[in-house]
């Protein structure tokens, strides 16, 4: 949900959208910085999210605007954030102003996930009970194996993306030129399962929610794919590309049924990418 202007920050209250794991709100900025840099190194430890600095809450619910002085506020927040290790990157930070007195503004600052683990005050935290706690030594072993493994997806599945590309390249002149059995023969490279594999064995998957529809069905065609071909008669699924100047006689024809679901896999792996966006 996007806050760009006056009428998102009273949908807020109207709707009463209260505190949760994805959602702070704040009154002020803190005078030593210490939960200034705690709140944002929580969410992105987590989940990311957003918290907003100028509204009071009672029981989690906003309750009132707190307008705040807006010179300077926005580059202490980026200073607080600048001591965060590691860098965090991808935040956003900006401000409505307020209507009767443009020198005050709420301040708004959204937090992405994010694949690292973030340390402030020399102390991990994460998101918990709609507030932000430290980490144990088991929690941060776990969240750090859990980060990595995520991270280690995402690479399998940008480096998926671009075997899909390159194998759509070379089936496409495939499925368009005609059959010549003097062609010679050369097999298609099987899409990774690797990082899928470990995502799935170590019980992460649950926690992607609406994501892991997507990367299910995903695997799902890579698996089809993968069976195609690896197992399948050879002659059905070898190809090299058909040169129309040099050596036509090169290549085989691939069913078209395979070049069909590598499009849908790109489809469904730029899906789960832009749904972090």
């Amino acid at each position: 949900m996007p806050f760009e202007k006056l009428d998102d920050i009273e949908r807020l209250f109207n709707d009463k959208v209260g505190e949760s794991l994805f959602i702070e709100y704040k009154r002020e900025l803190d005078k030593y910085n210490d939960e200034i840099a705690k709140d944002i190194s929580a969410f992105a430890n987590t989940l990311g999210g957003t918290i907003f600095y100028g509204i009071d809450a009672q029981n989690g619910i906003p309750s009132s605007k707190n307008w705040l002085n807006a010179r300077g506020i926005k580059e202490k927040i980026e200073d607080v954030i600048s001591l965060i290790e590691p860098k965090i990157e991808g935040y956003n930070i900006y401000s409505i102003e307020n209507p009767n007195n443009s020198s005050q503004a709420i301040f708004i600052v959204e937090i992405p996930e994010s694949s690292e683990l973030y340390m402030a005050n020399y102390r991990y935290y994460k998101r918990y009970h709609l507030k932000s706690e430290p980490m144990g030594d088991d929690e941060v072993k776990n969240q750090m194996f859990r980060k990595g493994l995520k991270k280690a997806l995402n690479f399998e599945i940008s480096k998926n993306l671009e075997l899909s590309d390159s194998t759509l390249k070379y089936l496409n002149p495939m499925n368009c030129g005609e059959f010549n059995e003097s062609r010679k023969k050369v097999q298609l490279i099987p899409f990774y399962t690797d990082a899928w594999k470990s995502v799935v064995n170590s019980g992460l998957l649950f926690i992607l929610k609406d994501k892991a529809e997507i990367l299910v069905k995903a695997y799902s065609l890579i698996h089809e794919i993968n069976y195609i071909i690896e197992h399948r008669d050879l002659d059905e699924v070898i190809i090299t590309p058909i040169r129309k100047r040099e050596r036509p006689e090169l290549g085989t024809i691939v069913p078209v049924i395979l070049e069909d679901k590598i499009r849908k896999l790109s489809e469904n792996l730029n899906l789960y990418l832009q749904s972090f966006q």
